[in-house]
C-alpha cells in the first residue's frame, strides 16, 4: 500500500487502495488490518479519512470489525446490489473486483409458451430465445438464471457464442439498449436442482428475482427469472423520506 494522491476524495482513494491491497493478496483472508495510526503515516491522510475508508470497506464486506480486537480482512466478500440501478450480473461481479464467468450455459430456440408470450407481449408460439445459465465470481457460482427474448433480437446463430458476455451489452451491440426494468424480488429455498446449480445445502435461502427489462419505446426485451445465493449476494436500496 502506498500514499494516496491526486484529486479524488481521499477516503476513496484509500478505500480503493486497501480494496486493491485484499484482492491482490497483499493483506490476506484472517489477516489483522494495520491500525490507525498505522495507517494515516502510510497513505498520510487523517484519521477520520481512514475511519471513513474502513467504514466503507467493511459495509462492502471485504473487512470485518471485531469489537476490542480489531478490523480484519474477510474470507470472501459478498457481492452488493443496489436495487435503484439495474446492473447486469455481469456489472455486478466485476464491479467488486471479481472475475464473471458462467457454467452450464445453454440456448434454444423454441415456441413462446403463454406466460413468456404475455410478459413479452408477443403472440402465442412466436419464436423466442430461451438462456440458461450460472453465473459465476471467481468461479462461485452466485446466481442462475433463465432469460427470455425475441428471437429476432439476435438473429444471427454465430451471436449465440457470445451469450457468456453480459446479455444487455450483446443487445446493446444489436442497437437494442435497455432502458429500464420492472423486478419483484421473493424469497425462495433451494431445492434439489437450484442446491445443485448453486453449490448450495438444499433448503438454503435463496433471493428470487423476477424482472422485465424494457426498451426507451416501453417494448419488453427480456424476461428473466435469477435465483441469487443469499449467502454470496446483498440486496440494498436507497430509500427516501419520509419528508
Amino acid at each position: 500500500m502506498k500514499p494516496v494522491r491526486g484529486r479524488r476524495l481521499l477516503a476513496d482513494a484509500v478505500r480503493d487502495e486497501v480494496r486493491q491491497a485484499i484482492m491482490s493478496g497483499e493483506l490476506r483472508p484472517g489477516e489483522r488490518l494495520p491500525s490507525e495510526q498505522e495507517l494515516t503515516e502510510t497513505f498520510r491522510v487523517s484519521r477520520v479519512t481512514i475511519r471513513e475508508a474502513i467504514r466503507g470497506l467493511v459495509e462492502e464486506g471485504f473487512l470485518s470489525r471485531q469489537q476490542g480486537v480489531g478490523t480484519y480482512v474477510t474470507d470472501r466478500p459478498r457481492l452488493r446490489n443496489t436495487l435503484d440501478r439495474n446492473f447486469s450480473v455481469t456489472q455486478l461481479i466485476e464491479g467488486l473486483g471479481r472475475r464473471p464467468g458462467n457454467q452450464a450455459v445453454s440456448v434454444e430456440r423454441l415456441a413462446a409458451p403463454a406466460d413468456v408470450a404475455e410478459r413479452l407481449a408477443l403472440a402465442l408460439g412466436e419464436e423466442i430465445l430461451r438462456l440458461e445459465r450460472v453465473r459465476t465470481a471467481d468461479g462461485d457460482p452466485v446466481v442462475y438464471s433463465v432469460e427470455y427474448l425475441e428471437s429476432r433480437l439476435l438473429p444471427d446463430d454465430a451471436e449465440l457464442g457470445r451469450l457468456s458476455r453480459s446479455l444487455y451489452q450483446l443487445l446493446a451491440d444489436q442497437g437494442r439498449h435497455v432502458h429500464h426494468a420492472v423486478a419483484t424480488i421473493l424469497p425462495a429455498i433451494a431445492d434439489e436442482i437450484l442446491a445443485k446449480k448453486l453449490g448450495v445445502q438444499r433448503g438454503a435461502p435463496l433471493l428470487h428475482l423476477v424482472q422485465v427489462d424494457y426498451g426507451a419505446d416501453e417494448r419488453p426485451l427480456v424476461y428473466s427469472l435469477e435465483w441469487y445465493d443469499a449467502a454470496a449476494i446483498d440486496f440494498t436500496v436507497y430509500r427516501r423520506g419520509p419528508a
